[in-house]
């Protein structure tokens, strides 16, 4: 559950991070920029810090 738990918070932290990106962006590029692309970006940021905490995990 513990794991659960965290695997939750890296997600919201991941989007509200991106969401904070797009927030200092102009207008008129965030006007530009769809809806799908800003969760792709959260997906990319998720699965980066993913595959960089099981690169360390030793077997």
């Amino acid at each position: 559950m513990d794991r659960l738990l965290r695997a939750a918070g890296r997600c919201t932290l991941a989007f509200l991070l991106v969401l904070g990106v797009v927030a200092l962006l102009p207008r008129a590029v965030r006007d530009a920029v769809p809806d799908a692309l800003i969760g792709g970006a959260v997906v990319v940021v998720v699965w980066v810090l993913g595959a960089r905490r099981m690169a360390g995990r030793p077997r």
